[in-house]
């Protein structure tokens, strides 16, 4: 593993060495609608935002400090080199209860991508922490103003390769890679592979991110809703229905979302979701991911708490099985070690992990960037929370770059799964085309 001071993995040189903040009441009622009121001042500057159903969010504007991490150490590089930058941030002004200080928004990859063909812009890992940010409190929002306490300018923005061509699946390709792992299957290579494939749309314009975020922040309010831009064309956002994990205090929230039934918006569900529920192919797979979460949590925590049924979760187009799982971590836990030893779930990837993993780089062939990656925030207490990016866009040059992605199990048919990832990436065309 690479050392924190690695240049390989790690920009060398110091990145904002310490911050200072100052805290005041915010001039709008939600930190979304700060950024909305400052969006034409704050044209060219990075934008952030992150939303969680129970109404938790954050916005911000700007960039004080940026960190890059790469390779299979990204994710304790970060944590450590983070811990770095927080130990040193100071703080004047109000800070009110329950307001978390420094806090930095970012991102991981799927997988590590050197040498793969992928999405630009995104590198493995990339957190910022932003110029000013929003916070919702029981006070009110609050808006802090970062800034650096000694010299040293802090880098701004992503990286810009080449952007590597899509060569998306057809339904005759899809279909037949969706054969082959079912062979896989019951040869016993694996019980799960989750294959995904993605369309480029070309843009007649430059994308109006903040646009797209409305639509989206309209259409699944019962989502976790995220927006990560550079100002300079860079963007991934999205709304995912999956949260991978949140640490607040010590208590730790995570949740198994697996299991897919189409239902139309205005359709009954309540049928629909029964048959979702009785379905044994659909709770093989859901229980692959919840003992996935147990059994990787069980290290770091006391006892979890799980309920011993799925409820259904109902989106546009489509219902979920979801469980949620609770329990308290032991004394010391960051929310990047439980990111750690979460990522890839069932859910995204497959069972067993490593077998999986294997098999999407060898079938996919192109990096999926930080579609199903960790998207979220950390403090400097550790706390954190971070939801799975998926029904997301990633949007460079010019183009826009979404994934969908099925599970695939003993007894899933090729012809079904293919429609599920077209229901899936329907929402995300439609807000898209709204822009």
């Amino acid at each position: 593993m690479a050392t924190p001071e690695s240049s390989s993995s790690i920009a060398a040189r110091p990145i904002a060495p310490s911050l200072r903040g100052e805290s005041a009441p915010a001039e709008a009622s939600t930190p979304w609608e700060c950024l909305e009121q400052a969006r034409e001042e704050s044209a060219g500057e990075p934008l952030f935002l992150w939303e969680a159903p129970d109404g938790r969010s954050i916005a911000g504007i700007g960039a004080v400090a940026r960190l890059t991490a790469a390779g299979p150490g990204r994710f304790e590089e970060m944590r450590i080199r983070l811990a770095r930058l927080f130990g040193r941030a100071s703080h004047q002004g109000m800070v009110p209860a329950g307001f978390p200080g420094a806090v930095a928004i970012g991102g991981f990859s799927f997988d590590e991508q050197a040498g793969r063909p992928g999405w630009p812009g995104f590198p493995d890992a990339a957190f910022h922490v932003p110029s000013r940010t929003f916070w919702n409190t029981p006070a009110g929002t609050i808006e802090t103003r970062w800034s650096p306490d000694e010299d040293g300018a802090a880098e701004s923005g992503f990286p810009e390769p080449e952007l590597a061509s899509a060569e998306p699946w057809d339904r005759a390709a899809w279909l037949d890679a969706v054969r082959l792992t079912l062979e896989r299957i019951r040869a016993g290579a694996f019980t799960k592979v989750v294959l995904a494939r993605s369309v480029d749309v070309v843009l007649e314009r430059p994308a109006d991110v903040g646009g797209i975020m409305a639509t989206l922040r309209s259409a699944y309010p019962t989502c976790y809703r995220f927006l990560i831009a550079d100002g300079r064309g860079n963007a991934f956002l999205g709304a995912s229905p999956e949260r991978l994990v949140r640490l607040a205090g010590r208590e730790v929230l995570t949740e198994a979302v697996a299991g897919t039934q189409r239902c139309e918006p205005g359709e009954d569900g309540s049928a629909l979701g029964r048959s979702l529920a009785a379905s044994s192919k659909d709770r093989s797979e859901h229980g692959i991911v919840l003992r996935h979460l147990l059994d990787t949590l069980a290290p770091l925590c006391g006892a979890l708490e799980a309920p011993e049924s799925p409820e259904v979760m109902r989106l546009p187009h489509l219902l979920h099985l979801r469980t949620p799982v609770r329990g308290l971590v032991r004394e010391g836990a960051h929310a990047l070690d439980l990111v750690a030893r979460i990522h890839p779930t069932p859910a995204i990837a497959g069972w067993p992990r490593s077998e999986a993993l294997d098999w999407i780089r060898r079938v996919e062939g192109l990096s999926r960037g930080w579609y199903a990656g960790p998207i979220g925030w950390v403090n400097a207490a550790g706390e954190g929370d971070f939801a799975v990016g998926i029904r997301s866009i990633a949007i460079h040059a010019g183009v826009a770059r979404i994934f969908a992605g099925a599970g695939i199990v003993e007894g899933s048919d090729p012809e079904q799964e293919w429609n599920e990832t077209e229901l899936k990436m329907r929402g995300i065309l439609d807000a898209l085309a709204r822009d």
